[in-house]
């Protein structure tokens, strides 16, 4: 019960803060809760409290992953791009395609746990299907309990594919934030490499791999360099 009022004051503090502006103490309160939980909720107030003291950085680091729970959601993925318009470096965002929202939003479900959820009840709708078609004299009759329950495998399956890749796409920690202002990559991991291109703060890069705290990135345009580990942080 400790915990619960706790989360609850805490919540409500930080509310109250931004509600009058101090965004300061509102991103105090929200870190604090950030230990305890993660949701989209929470992470989109923290991305809020960073855009409004001028954190760019911090600000696309908690909105993605604000995104990561609801990639659907047309709040988190509205400021996600207001504060992607304002970082130096233009290569932050793939072109979206028709639909991608609705898409989005269908696979992330209610939660992260809802198409575990969901291909569990399906199997279960399935193999009772299934168990109630095997006594059945009437033919015709068995026949529409096997294909609703065939109809329910196929269901199943997709539900699975679609719980796997929410958990890939969970798991996942090769993306990451530009923190530092400004950094050089270069073509190989020391520091007398040739700055092969420029990097500032908030763009968003694929790590590929690590090597004595260097970190080799891929951007979406295809560039690839070197950059010292320090300068990001990990979505």
């Amino acid at each position: 019960m400790g915990v619960s009022v706790d989360i609850a004051a805490q919540a409500e503090a930080a509310d109250s803060a931004y509600a009058i502006g101090d965004h300061r103490a509102a991103l105090e309160h929200y870190e604090v809760l950030a230990h305890t939980y993660a949701s989209a909720g929470l992470y989109y107030n923290i991305g809020n409290c960073h855009f409004k003291l001028g954190n760019k950085g911090q600000a696309v680091l908690w909105y993605e992953r604000a995104h990561r729970y609801a990639p659907g959601d047309a709040d988190i993925n509205a400021n996600l791009d207001l504060a992607r318009s304002l970082v130096v470096d233009r290569v932050n965002a793939a072109p979206g395609i028709a639909l991608g929202g609705t898409w989005a939003a269908f696979r992330a479900g209610t939660d992260v746990d809802t198409w575990t959820k969901r291909s569990l009840w399906l199997c279960l709708a399935a193999f009772v299907c299934m168990a109630v078609a095997l006594p059945v004299r009437n033919p015709a009759l068995r026949k529409s309990l096997t294909g609703i329950a065939s109809a329910l495998g196929v269901c199943t399956v997709l539900a699975f594919s679609l719980a796997a890749y929410r958990a890939h796409e969970m798991r996942n920690d090769s993306e990451a934030i530009v923190m530092a202002p400004k950094v050089d990559v270069r073509s190989e991991p020391r520091d007398g490499g040739l700055a092969v291109f420029v990097l500032h703060e908030g763009t968003k890069l694929t790590v590929q791999q690590t090597r004595d705290g260097w970190c080799e990135v891929l951007l979406t345009n295809g560039n690839v360099g070197w950059m010292k580990a320090e300068g990001l942080e990990r979505i």
